[in-house]
């Protein structure tokens, strides 16, 4: 199994492709799971995060400050449960295909930049573009809840849909930092090396699978730089 899944990985990364997940019910599916969890948090603990702490040194760059201020049980709140679980549905719930699941994520990006194109600073217009989003997406789902085929055009753009979002994932942690230069963007190479590995546990164990993942990842590497702070 181990070896297996390995040679899976790295023909998977190397193409990636639409594939239907087997969910975490499926015969070996639990130890393939662990397996990829494993090495995901083995290579982002003792390989990733020492060339990151590296690069900060080179360059004296802060440390992120995303969570600062923030209580214990609102940073395991928010760092371990809640940010995994948002993440993992907006970057990786549209990864099956279906078209109920790209119909609510294109309503949830035209919702978000019009709020932030018109809503930011008035309440009401605010309320307008959240409430006309939510029955946009209602709509979208209902019209489409049956639908289980991918569309052909996803089929197709798949592997630059997994790379492009893999990289949109890693790129948004750069607003962690006090400062956004280019010389700050290889600190978020824990995020893209995790988001590959997310993103095909998505794709081959399923969503519930990757937030599972997620939330263990976050739990260990914050309870390390929490023990060495």
């Amino acid at each position: 199994m181990l070896r297996s899944t390995l040679i899976e990985l790295v023909v998977f990364l190397r193409n990636p492709r639409l594939i239907q997940a087997e969910g975490l019910n499926a015969d070996g599916a639990i130890v393939r799971w662990l397996v990829l969890a494993i090495l995901q948090i083995a290579v982002l603990g003792l390989v990733v995060m020492p060339l990151i702490l590296l690069w900060q040194k080179a360059f004296d760059l802060p440390s992120p400050n995303a969570f600062d201020g923030m209580s214990p049980l609102a940073l395991w709140g928010g760092a371990v449960l809640l940010a995994p679980v948002l993440e993992e549905l907006f970057f990786r719930g549209w990864m099956s295909g279906r078209p109920a699941a790209l119909w609510l994520m294109a309503v949830l990006i035209a919702g978000l930049a019009l709020f932030f194109a018109f809503g930011r600073g008035d309440v009401l217009i605010a309320g307008a573009i959240i409430v006309l989003t939510l029955i946009a997406a209602v709509v979208a789902w209902w019209r489409t809840r049956h639908e289980r085929a991918a569309p052909e055009w996803f089929v197709r753009a798949f592997p630059w849909l997994f790379y492009g979002g893999t990289m949109a994932f890693a790129l948004m942690h750069v607003f962690n930092y006090p400062q956004v230069t280019w010389v700050v963007v290889p600190m978020v190479l824990p995020q893209f090396w995790t988001g590959l590995m997310l993103a095909h546990m998505r794709v081959r164990l399923g969503l519930l699978a990757a937030i599972l993942n997620h939330i263990a990842s976050n739990a260990i590497m914050l309870t390390a730089a929490l023990a060495t702070s």
